[in-house]
């Protein structure tokens, strides 16, 4: 009965094929696919991650070896993670403020909330990465928990790019890398965009803390 529950297709086939070529700046010219078109892509791949996980719900449900369950889900969590990633590569990748920007958010925090969803549903059972961090209690990434605003972490960030301390071809580009990979007590997901915008008028007050927790650090590696 178990072998009937799953087929041989590889249920993520589309999926990566979009994620690993279509939108890979690396494989296709990005750049020419047409907002139309990427609707597309964005309103089917939800669609197919949906039956990906109603597949593994269906699969697992009368697997009556743990072992066997626990290779199942693995396999689908591990094949997500792999997914995940490739997601995060191609989207720091694109240029800011274009609709391909855009698809390739919705389609990194769709993928997330899956894996979110099979945490809450196996969590005893996956040991991929990220799955013993505080985010994956919640929702998405392995995340680093961060203390200040988002508006005060993009202040930091701009000094960083402003002072050549970090460099990258733009302020995007570095926004895009770390912000998916950062939380705050106020946002669990936070917009690399909103991030960038905010430094355009920077508040006083954001200023002042950001300083303050700057020279936090510097009292700290004196003290070392």
């Amino acid at each position: 009965m178990e072998k009937a529950l799953f087929t041989n297709k590889y249920p993520y086939a589309w999926l990566d094929e979009i994620i690993d070529f279509t939108l890979n700046p690396q494989q296709t010219d990005v750049a020419a696919l047409q907002v139309q078109q990427l609707i597309t892509i964005e309103l089917r791949f939800r669609e197919d991650l949906q039956e990906v996980f109603r597949q593994l719900k269906a699969g697992t449900f009368f697997l009556l070896s743990s072992k066997k369950l626990n290779v199942v889900v693995n396999h689908y969590y591990d094949a997500l993670l792999l997914l995940e990633r490739q997601a995060m590569v191609n989207l720091a990748a694109y240029p800011g403020d274009q609709p391909l920007t855009v698809t390739g958010e919705n389609i990194l925090m769709a993928i997330q909330d899956l894996k979110a969803a099979i945490i809450k549903r196996f969590g005893l059972i996956v040991t991929g990465d990220g799955k013993d961090s505080p985010a994956a209690e919640g929702n998405v990434l392995t995340k680093i928990f961060c203390k200040l605003s988002v508006d005060q972490i993009g202040i930091i960030l701009k000094a960083a790019d402003d002072t050549r301390l970090i460099i990258a071809s733009s302020l995007s580009l570095i926004f895009r890398s770390i912000v998916p990979f950062l939380s705050t007590e106020k946002s669990k997901r936070i917009s690399w965009n909103s991030m960038r915008k905010s430094t355009y008028h920077m508040e006083q007050h954001d200023k002042d803390v950001a300083i303050e927790a700057l020279e936090k650090l510097i009292a700290t590696i004196r003290g070392y």
